[in-house]
């Protein structure tokens, strides 16, 4: 399997992992076509720099006055001409800093608002590190112990514990490493592409290198401000995943709502939903609804749950799941443009085609024809057969 592991020399930001990742081959170009569209985009331009033995790449942002609210930054992300997988990485990392900024300050996520993190650097971030990492498209992604600083720094909340606690919160479940550097060696953007990647537990697989990226910082230290990537071939399962299964038991709501409720529960970021009846206390029927979920989404669905459902409470625990390597391949029908998900095992062989519903529904919809006619008729069409 293919894997990333970010290996924080002396901490993580935005801009470090986006250096690290351009200088391992992800393509400046490319990525730069990306993000001129983004209003009042203030330029990028990759610099080498060396130190000591080291030697890679400090991405230089140029000058903007330009700041967002978390609304604006949604809509621009949301706006821009990517693939959809890429705007919900980025969308993904920047509602990862929202929870945690609510929590932290005891808000709900509307009345949120970012104060250093409202410039326009955080968009170039976000977007330029979903790129990045969906360029390499590895299988499991790793990082090692997260360094942080000590002592104090001063924010425009003024001067606060470091890290801040916004950052701990993001990192939560996470290895930490502490330095006696009165420096902010990890933002709250680097912690949230930890968050939203890597993995929480479990060692690095023992894999061959293919690739290697240094992203430099500019602090003077006794240690090397420096991110390094490696990107390698393991042996062993793709897509082994470690996930939440979050539960909710309910028996006095009106059952009408259950669909819906679990629709917000998917937008929050959830896997799958489910929900069954169960037989609960003094034999009352009920209904359990089942989630599985990325540790990095669990405050927002949880408080989703919470918000949407009249339970008290929710269970938890951790496991496992294996899924197949897919791809999306958009074909020519003599209805129209059809998405079609293949899947392929662990040597490389395609061993199932889905043609996906959505595309089939609409299509038979606006004919007024049943929907099994419309799949047979693209299941023959498509030149592609397991």
């Amino acid at each position: 399997m293919k894997i990333l592991f970010i290996d924080p020399v002396f901490g993580i930001s935005g801009d470090m992992m986006i250096s690290a990742l351009i200088d391992a081959g992800v393509p400046f170009e490319d990525l730069e076509g990306i993000l001129s569209a983004i209003p009042d985009f203030p330029g990028i331009r990759p610099r080498r720099l060396t130190r000591g033995i080291l030697n890679g790449v400090h991405l230089e942002i140029g000058r903007s006055a330009r700041h967002f609210s978390i609304t604006e930054m949604e809509e621009t992300i949301g706006s821009l001409d990517i693939h959809g997988s890429i705007k919900d990485d980025a969308l993904g990392m920047l509602a990862t800093i929202v929870s945690a900024e609510a929590k932290v300050h005891g808000v709900s996520r509307d009345r949120v608002h970012f104060h250093e993190l409202s410039h326009i650097d955080t968009i170039i971030d976000l977007v330029s590190v979903a790129y990045g990492v969906g360029f390499i498209d590895a299988d499991a992604v790793y990082c090692g112990p997260v360094p942080c600083g000590s002592g104090t720094i001063e924010t425009s909340h003024g001067i606060i514990p470091n890290p801040p606690p916004v950052t701990l919160e993001i990192l939560k479940g996470h290895e930490l490493v502490f330095y006696p550097e009165n420096l902010e060696l990890t933002t709250p953007t680097g912690a949230a592409i930890v968050a939203y990647y890597a993995r929480k537990q479990g060692r690095v697989p023992a894999f061959r290198e293919r690739a290697r990226g240094y992203g430099m910082g500019t602090y003077e230290s006794s240690r090397p401000d420096v991110l390094r990537v490696f990107v390698g071939e393991a042996e062993g399962p793709a897509y082994d995943e470690e996930v939440l299964v979050i539960e909710a038991d309910i028996d006095d709501m009106e059952m009408e709502y259950l669909g819906a409720v679990t629709e917000r529960i998917r937008a929050a970021g959830a896997i799958d939903v489910l929900h069954f009846p169960v037989s609960m206390k003094k034999g009352r029927t009920g209904v359990r609804i089942s989630i599985t979920a990325d540790a990095s989404r669990f405050e927002h669905i949880v408080e989703t749950i919470f918000a949407e459902t009249t339970t008290f409470g929710i269970r938890w625990r951790t496991n496992f799941r294996r899924i197949l390597h897919r791809e999306e391949e958009t074909f020519t029908t003599s209805y129209g443009p059809v998405r079609v998900k293949k899947g392929f095992d662990s040597s490389g062989r395609m061993i199932k085609i889905h043609v996906e519903f959505d595309d089939v529904k609409a299509i038979a919809d606006a004919k007024n024809i049943p929907y099994r006619e419309v799949l047979e008729i693209i299941k023959e069409e498509i030149p592609i057969r397991t």
